[in-house]
């Protein structure tokens, strides 16, 4: 079942970060519905946030350009929501560090890891979320508001 932020990031962070955000970049977000990257990051876009899909095998997901990399988003995000596997969070730090502007938080879905990384990443002022996901965050901050 999905969860919401670990008691080493209380709700209340969460919720304001995601409640004065505007533009999530979901690092790979699939095309295909059933995806549950493609899911979730739908169900952001509904919820009225601008999505920047990142995916260096599309140029389009959803009628959105999709960039091959975090570092070619042209304009600053607010949050990266990583849908990459526990192997690559290394390679997601590194990416997310290397952004022109770095993003207020990283959003390791679940099973995307980023333990390893956590601290790197706060290090440069990121907070950062691990194993839990956006959706049900999100449902839980406007629930409460």
């Amino acid at each position: 079942m999905p969860k919401a932020p670990s008691p080493a990031k209380p709700m209340d962070s969460a919720c304001e970060i995601l409640l004065s955000a505007r533009r999530i970049a979901v690092l790979g977000m699939s095309p295909k519905a059933h995806r549950t990257s493609h899911a979730i990051a739908m169900y952001m876009r509904g919820a009225g946030y601008e999505i920047i899909p990142v995916n260096p095998g599309h140029d389009m997901i959803e009628g959105l350009d999709c960039y091959r990399s975090l570092e070619a988003i042209p304009e600053p995000v607010d949050i990266v929501d990583v849908f990459r596997g526990e192997r690559y969070q290394h390679e997601v730090c590194a990416d997310v560090l290397a952004m022109k502007t770095p993003p207020k938080a990283v959003w390791f879905q679940l099973n995307a890891g980023g333990e390893e990384v956590e601290g790197k990443l706060r290090d440069h002022g990121i907070e950062v979320f691990v194993d839990s996901c956006i959706k049900v965050v999100h449902s839980v901050c406007v629930g409460r508001g």
